[in-house]
Protein backbone atom coordinates (compact mmCIF):
# COMPACT_ATOMS: atom_id res chain seq x y z
CA UNK A 1 0.00 0.00 0.00
CA UNK A 2 1.25 3.57 -0.96
CA UNK A 3 1.79 6.34 1.37
CA UNK A 4 -0.69 8.96 1.54
CA UNK A 5 0.47 12.44 -0.04
CA UNK A 6 0.03 15.77 0.66
CA UNK A 7 1.40 18.42 -1.20
CA UNK A 8 2.05 21.89 0.76
CA UNK A 9 2.24 24.91 -1.35
CA UNK A 10 3.60 28.31 0.05
CA UNK A 11 1.46 31.26 -1.82
CA UNK A 12 1.78 33.29 0.63
CA UNK A 13 4.65 36.25 -0.71
CA UNK A 14 3.58 39.93 -1.13
CA UNK A 15 5.91 39.91 -4.81
CA UNK A 16 6.35 43.41 -4.24
CA UNK A 17 9.18 43.47 -6.69
CA UNK A 18 6.13 42.85 -9.72
CA UNK A 19 4.99 46.09 -8.72
CA UNK A 20 1.72 44.72 -9.70
CA UNK A 21 -1.83 44.58 -8.12
CA UNK A 22 -2.37 41.08 -8.53
CA UNK A 23 -0.64 38.37 -6.13
CA UNK A 24 2.96 36.98 -7.78
CA UNK A 25 1.14 33.59 -8.16
CA UNK A 26 -1.21 34.82 -10.23
CA UNK A 27 0.98 36.50 -12.53
CA UNK A 28 1.29 34.25 -16.16
CA UNK A 29 4.04 32.26 -17.40
CA UNK A 30 2.62 30.53 -20.92
CA UNK A 31 -0.78 31.47 -20.95
CA UNK A 32 -0.83 30.14 -17.30
CA UNK A 33 -0.75 30.99 -13.68
CA UNK A 34 2.48 30.56 -11.73
CA UNK A 35 0.52 28.75 -8.90
CA UNK A 36 -1.86 27.31 -11.96
CA UNK A 37 1.45 25.26 -13.37
CA UNK A 38 2.30 23.78 -9.85
CA UNK A 39 -0.90 22.61 -9.29
CA UNK A 40 -1.35 21.15 -12.69
CA UNK A 41 2.23 19.21 -12.35
CA UNK A 42 1.99 17.88 -8.64
CA UNK A 43 -1.66 16.40 -9.42
CA UNK A 44 -0.40 14.34 -12.26
CA UNK A 45 0.65 12.21 -8.79
CA UNK A 46 -2.17 10.77 -6.40
CA UNK A 47 -2.08 13.81 -4.22
CA UNK A 48 -4.63 13.07 -1.02
CA UNK A 49 -4.78 16.52 -0.30
CA UNK A 50 -3.40 19.71 -1.40
CA UNK A 51 -2.98 22.62 0.79
CA UNK A 52 -2.21 26.01 -0.21
CA UNK A 53 -0.92 29.05 2.18
CA UNK A 54 -2.23 32.37 1.49
CA UNK A 55 -0.99 35.47 2.31
CA UNK A 56 -1.21 38.63 -0.16
CA UNK A 57 -3.90 38.96 -2.10
CA UNK A 58 -5.26 35.55 -0.26
CA UNK A 59 -9.08 36.23 -1.86
CA UNK A 60 -7.89 37.00 -5.09
CA UNK A 61 -5.86 33.59 -5.41
CA UNK A 62 -8.69 31.60 -3.98
CA UNK A 63 -11.16 32.92 -6.27
CA UNK A 64 -8.67 32.59 -9.49
CA UNK A 65 -8.01 29.07 -8.26
CA UNK A 66 -11.09 28.21 -7.00
CA UNK A 67 -12.57 29.14 -10.60
CA UNK A 68 -10.20 27.15 -12.30
CA UNK A 69 -9.39 24.00 -9.99
CA UNK A 70 -13.05 23.52 -8.86
CA UNK A 71 -12.01 19.75 -9.78
CA UNK A 72 -9.30 19.66 -6.75
CA UNK A 73 -10.72 19.72 -3.33
CA UNK A 74 -8.20 22.60 -1.92
CA UNK A 75 -7.48 23.36 2.13
CA UNK A 76 -6.51 27.35 2.20
CA UNK A 77 -4.45 28.16 5.18
CA UNK A 78 -3.88 31.87 5.62
CA UNK A 79 -0.18 32.95 6.74
CA UNK A 80 -1.35 36.28 8.32
CA UNK A 81 2.35 36.95 9.61
CA UNK A 82 5.34 36.40 7.35
CA UNK A 83 8.11 35.06 9.85
CA UNK A 84 9.59 32.53 7.08
CA UNK A 85 8.93 29.34 5.33
CA UNK A 86 9.45 27.16 8.76
CA UNK A 87 6.15 29.56 9.48
CA UNK A 88 4.77 29.13 6.65
CA UNK A 89 4.59 25.56 6.98
CA UNK A 90 3.84 25.34 10.41
CA UNK A 91 0.42 26.70 10.37
CA UNK A 92 -0.67 23.65 8.29
CA UNK A 93 -0.62 21.59 11.03
CA UNK A 94 -4.04 21.90 12.22
CA UNK A 95 -4.65 20.72 8.47
CA UNK A 96 -2.15 18.18 7.55
CA UNK A 97 -2.74 14.68 8.35
CA UNK A 98 -0.03 12.81 10.90
CA UNK A 99 0.47 9.83 8.46
CA UNK A 100 2.19 9.94 5.32
CA UNK A 101 4.27 12.15 3.30
CA UNK A 102 4.54 15.79 2.20
CA UNK A 103 5.90 17.91 -0.76
CA UNK A 104 6.53 20.84 0.17
CA UNK A 105 6.74 23.35 -2.97
CA UNK A 106 6.08 27.68 -4.24
CA UNK A 107 3.49 29.17 -5.61
CA UNK A 108 6.07 31.15 -7.46
CA UNK A 109 8.68 28.22 -8.80
CA UNK A 110 6.08 26.91 -11.55
CA UNK A 111 8.30 24.54 -13.48
CA UNK A 112 9.30 21.53 -11.70
CA UNK A 113 8.59 18.42 -13.42
CA UNK A 114 6.46 15.28 -12.62
CA UNK A 115 9.27 13.80 -13.13
CA UNK A 116 11.53 15.45 -10.49
CA UNK A 117 8.75 15.44 -7.90
CA UNK A 118 7.83 11.41 -8.41
CA UNK A 119 11.71 10.84 -7.75
CA UNK A 120 11.80 13.54 -4.52
CA UNK A 121 8.61 10.89 -3.45
CA UNK A 122 10.76 7.64 -4.20
CA UNK A 123 13.70 8.81 -2.98
CA UNK A 124 12.00 9.91 0.35
CA UNK A 125 13.14 6.41 2.40
CA UNK A 126 13.97 7.55 5.60
CA UNK A 127 11.89 10.66 6.53
CA UNK A 128 13.05 13.37 4.31
CA UNK A 129 14.34 13.93 1.25
CA UNK A 130 15.40 16.88 -1.14
CA UNK A 131 16.29 18.84 -3.90
CA UNK A 132 19.23 20.27 -4.99
CA UNK A 133 21.79 21.26 -7.55
CA UNK A 134 25.27 22.68 -7.83
CA UNK A 135 25.76 25.87 -9.30
CA UNK A 136 28.86 27.96 -10.63
CA UNK A 137 27.85 31.18 -8.42
CA UNK A 138 25.64 30.20 -5.06
CA UNK A 139 25.54 33.67 -3.77
CA UNK A 140 22.45 34.79 -1.93
CA UNK A 141 21.46 30.92 -1.50
CA UNK A 142 21.35 28.48 1.04
CA UNK A 143 24.43 25.80 1.21
CA UNK A 144 24.26 21.87 1.75
CA UNK A 145 26.60 21.43 4.08
CA UNK A 146 28.15 17.52 3.97
CA UNK A 147 30.31 15.66 6.57
CA UNK A 148 33.14 14.10 5.26
CA UNK A 149 31.24 11.38 4.60
CA UNK A 150 28.96 12.83 2.20
CA UNK A 151 26.48 12.90 3.87
CA UNK A 152 23.92 16.09 4.88
CA UNK A 153 24.63 17.90 7.63
CA UNK A 154 22.70 20.90 7.72
CA UNK A 155 21.74 23.84 5.30
CA UNK A 156 23.83 27.19 6.12
CA UNK A 157 21.98 30.36 5.02
CA UNK A 158 24.20 33.26 2.99
CA UNK A 159 23.81 35.61 5.93
CA UNK A 160 24.68 32.61 8.60
CA UNK A 161 27.30 31.32 6.39
CA UNK A 162 31.46 31.13 7.21
CA UNK A 163 33.67 31.97 4.56
CA UNK A 164 34.12 28.68 4.07
CA UNK A 165 30.79 27.69 4.20
CA UNK A 166 30.20 30.58 1.38
CA UNK A 167 32.53 28.37 -1.11
CA UNK A 168 30.04 25.44 -1.01
CA UNK A 169 28.31 25.23 -4.33
CA UNK A 170 25.65 22.92 -3.67
CA UNK A 171 22.32 24.72 -2.60
CA UNK A 172 19.15 24.24 -1.68
CA UNK A 173 16.15 24.43 -4.03
CA UNK A 174 13.87 24.13 -0.67
CA UNK A 175 11.52 21.62 -2.57
CA UNK A 176 11.38 18.75 -0.46
CA UNK A 177 9.81 15.71 0.42
CA UNK A 178 9.30 15.12 4.27
CA UNK A 179 7.22 12.36 6.73
CA UNK A 180 4.17 14.17 8.14
CA UNK A 181 4.81 12.44 11.90
CA UNK A 182 8.43 14.74 11.46
CA UNK A 183 6.96 17.90 9.90
CA UNK A 184 4.44 17.42 13.36
CA UNK A 185 7.38 16.78 15.68
CA UNK A 186 10.11 19.33 14.23
CA UNK A 187 7.74 22.00 13.39
CA UNK A 188 6.91 23.57 16.57
CA UNK A 189 10.60 23.21 17.90
CA UNK A 190 11.56 26.02 15.26
CA UNK A 191 13.57 28.57 16.72
CA UNK A 192 14.03 32.21 14.84
CA UNK A 193 17.82 33.11 16.39
CA UNK A 194 19.02 33.89 13.09
CA UNK A 195 20.65 36.57 11.07
CA UNK A 196 16.79 36.83 9.80
CA UNK A 197 14.80 36.75 12.74
CA UNK A 198 12.75 34.18 10.37
CA UNK A 199 11.85 30.27 11.36
CA UNK A 200 13.56 28.68 8.57
CA UNK A 201 12.65 25.31 7.23
CA UNK A 202 15.65 24.42 6.61
CA UNK A 203 16.84 23.98 10.16
CA UNK A 204 14.34 20.47 10.29
CA UNK A 205 17.29 19.32 8.24
CA UNK A 206 19.51 19.85 11.31
CA UNK A 207 17.05 18.24 13.37
CA UNK A 208 16.64 15.22 10.82
CA UNK A 209 20.50 15.02 11.01
CA UNK A 210 20.89 14.89 15.12
CA UNK A 211 18.28 12.25 15.13
CA UNK A 212 20.55 9.91 12.78
CA UNK A 213 18.24 10.12 9.43
CA UNK A 214 19.73 9.78 5.89
CA UNK A 215 18.92 12.61 3.93
CA UNK A 216 18.77 11.78 0.51
CA UNK A 217 19.62 15.00 -2.01
CA UNK A 218 18.63 14.53 -5.92
CA UNK A 219 19.05 16.85 -8.67
CA UNK A 220 16.51 18.38 -11.10
CA UNK A 221 17.17 17.35 -14.64
CA UNK A 222 16.44 20.88 -15.71
CA UNK A 223 18.06 24.22 -13.65
CA UNK A 224 14.98 26.01 -14.50
CA UNK A 225 12.84 23.51 -12.28
CA UNK A 226 14.04 25.31 -9.78
CA UNK A 227 14.34 28.76 -10.88
CA UNK A 228 12.00 31.15 -8.94
CA UNK A 229 9.93 34.60 -9.88
CA UNK A 230 10.28 37.71 -8.02
CA UNK A 231 10.27 40.68 -10.83
CA UNK A 232 9.41 41.14 -14.03
CA UNK A 233 12.69 40.21 -15.30
CA UNK A 234 13.08 36.94 -14.07
CA UNK A 235 9.29 36.09 -15.16
CA UNK A 236 10.10 37.34 -18.58
CA UNK A 237 13.60 34.99 -18.76
CA UNK A 238 11.76 32.05 -17.40
CA UNK A 239 9.18 32.28 -20.06
CA UNK A 240 11.60 32.45 -22.82
CA UNK A 241 13.41 29.33 -21.15
CA UNK A 242 10.14 27.67 -21.02
CA UNK A 243 9.25 28.44 -24.75
CA UNK A 244 12.56 26.94 -25.58
CA UNK A 245 11.76 23.70 -24.04
CA UNK A 246 8.63 23.61 -25.50
CA UNK A 247 9.67 24.36 -28.88
CA UNK A 248 12.90 21.91 -28.79
CA UNK A 249 10.27 19.22 -28.00
CA UNK A 250 8.13 19.87 -30.77
CA UNK A 251 11.23 20.33 -32.90
CA UNK A 252 12.16 16.54 -32.11
CA UNK A 253 8.80 15.14 -32.71
CA UNK A 254 9.11 16.59 -36.63
CA UNK A 255 8.14 20.32 -36.38
CA UNK A 256 9.88 23.27 -38.47
CA UNK A 257 10.31 26.68 -37.03
CA UNK A 258 11.43 29.38 -39.33
CA UNK A 259 12.67 30.61 -35.81
CA UNK A 260 12.41 28.89 -32.88
CA UNK A 261 12.41 32.22 -30.81
CA UNK A 262 9.85 33.68 -32.49
CA UNK A 263 6.75 31.51 -31.79
CA UNK A 264 4.63 31.67 -28.24
CA UNK A 265 3.07 28.40 -27.04
CA UNK A 266 -0.05 28.90 -24.09
CA UNK A 267 -1.01 26.04 -23.48
CA UNK A 268 -0.70 22.09 -25.11
CA UNK A 269 0.28 21.86 -28.93
CA UNK A 270 0.61 18.61 -30.72
CA UNK A 271 1.74 18.14 -33.86
CA UNK A 272 2.21 15.69 -36.84
CA UNK A 273 5.25 15.39 -39.13
CA UNK A 274 6.37 17.80 -42.10
CA UNK A 275 4.45 20.67 -40.38
CA UNK A 276 5.74 24.39 -40.33
CA UNK A 277 5.46 27.28 -38.60
CA UNK A 278 6.58 30.79 -39.58
CA UNK A 279 7.53 33.68 -37.18
CA UNK A 280 4.95 35.09 -35.12
CA UNK A 281 2.69 32.82 -34.08
CA UNK A 282 0.62 32.26 -31.05
CA UNK A 283 -0.74 29.45 -29.91
CA UNK A 284 -3.36 29.20 -27.16
CA UNK A 285 -4.97 26.71 -25.00
CA UNK A 286 -5.21 22.86 -26.85
CA UNK A 287 -3.93 22.86 -30.26
CA UNK A 288 -3.65 19.93 -32.74
CA UNK A 289 -2.23 20.03 -36.02
CA UNK A 290 -2.31 17.14 -38.63
CA UNK A 291 0.79 16.35 -40.93
CA UNK A 292 2.14 18.62 -43.17
CA UNK A 293 0.35 21.68 -41.85
CA UNK A 294 1.85 25.00 -42.98
CA UNK A 295 1.42 28.18 -41.05
CA UNK A 296 2.48 31.52 -42.14
CA UNK A 297 3.66 34.66 -39.78
CA UNK A 298 1.61 36.20 -37.61
CA UNK A 299 -1.34 33.77 -36.96
CA UNK A 300 -2.91 33.39 -33.79
CA UNK A 301 -4.61 29.83 -32.94
CA UNK A 302 -6.77 29.48 -29.96
CA UNK A 303 -8.33 25.68 -28.64
CA UNK A 304 -8.03 24.33 -32.35
CA UNK A 305 -7.86 21.34 -34.48
CA UNK A 306 -6.01 21.78 -38.00
CA UNK A 307 -6.29 18.56 -40.02
CA UNK A 308 -3.59 17.07 -42.13
CA UNK A 309 -2.18 19.30 -45.21
CA UNK A 310 -3.86 22.73 -44.37
CA UNK A 311 -1.94 25.98 -45.59
CA UNK A 312 -3.03 28.84 -42.66
CA UNK A 313 -1.64 32.23 -44.67
CA UNK A 314 -0.68 35.17 -42.69
CA UNK A 315 -2.05 37.39 -39.93
CA UNK A 316 -4.94 34.67 -39.45
CA UNK A 317 -6.72 34.39 -36.45
CA UNK A 318 -8.33 30.59 -35.83
CA UNK A 319 -10.43 30.56 -32.59
CA UNK A 320 -12.21 27.33 -31.02
CA UNK A 321 -12.50 25.76 -34.61
CA UNK A 322 -11.91 22.84 -36.68
CA UNK A 323 -10.63 22.50 -39.98
CA UNK A 324 -10.94 20.03 -42.34
CA UNK A 325 -7.88 17.98 -44.26
CA UNK A 326 -6.41 20.38 -47.60
CA UNK A 327 -7.91 23.40 -46.68
CA UNK A 328 -6.25 27.14 -47.61
CA UNK A 329 -6.90 30.00 -45.26
CA UNK A 330 -6.76 33.29 -45.36
CA UNK A 331 -4.65 35.89 -45.48
CA UNK A 332 -6.41 37.97 -42.87
CA UNK A 333 -9.41 35.06 -42.05
CA UNK A 334 -11.07 35.20 -38.67
CA UNK A 335 -12.66 31.60 -38.20
CA UNK A 336 -14.51 32.31 -35.29
CA UNK A 337 -15.82 29.66 -32.16
CA UNK A 338 -17.41 26.78 -33.24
Amino acid sequence: MTSPLSVIILAAGKGTRMQSAKPKVLQTLAGKSLLGHVLDTCHQLTVDDTIIVHGFGGEQVQADINEQYAHLPITWVAQTEQLGTGHAVKVTLSDLPKEGQSLILYGDVPLVSCQTLTALKSANTDGMSMLTLTVENPFGLGRIKRDKDGNIEAIVEQKDASADEQKIQEINSGIYCVDNALLHKYLPKLSNDNAQQEYYLTDIVKMAVAEGINIVAIEPEHTFEIEGVNNRQQLASLERTWQSKLVADLQEAGVQFADPSRVDIRGTLTAGQDVFVDVGVVFEGDCVLGDNVYIEAGCVIKNARIGNACHIKPYCVIDRAEIGAGVDVGPFAHLRPE
